[in-house]
């Protein structure tokens, strides 16, 4: 899904232009927030790489924590945008939002051996 959602951002462009309805709704959430995301296309390309980037290590054994660990901020924002403006996929950002922190949950001893470290060193 973190994939699919970058590649949209990436390639088609998930929010667009703003349509005149979306622009004569003022102040529905769905339409402010959509105005809003589509008004800057170097913000949609830094949200899209991120997601595609951290797919994409999320795929391999060996990258997968450092996946997690850039997805999980994004996934909280698009949980939060979606709960606040009322987006409507709520369930589903929910579901990944929790799946990222599972994955940092069930690493989460490799994650304090890094921490410990820094600390150590200091």
């Amino acid at each position: 899904m973190f994939l699919l959602y970058g590649l949209v951002k990436l390639v088609f462009g998930q929010f667009g232009e703003p349509t005149a309805e979306i622009a004569a709704a003022k102040g529905e959430g769905f339409a402010l927030a959509w105005t809003f995301f589509g008004y800057s296309k170097v913000y949609e390309m830094f949200i899209g790489l991120g997601e595609v980037g951290a797919a994409i290590l999320l795929l391999f054994p060996r990258t997968a924590t450092l996946g997690a660990l850039i997805y999980f901020p994004i996934a909280v924002n698009v949980m939060l945008v979606n709960y606040c403006f009322d987006i409507g996929v709520q369930d589903l950002s929910t579901v990944l939002a929790v799946m990222c922190f599972v994955l940092l949950w069930l690493d989460r001893k490799k994650l304090l051996l890094l921490v410990s470290r820094k600390e150590m060193k200091a």
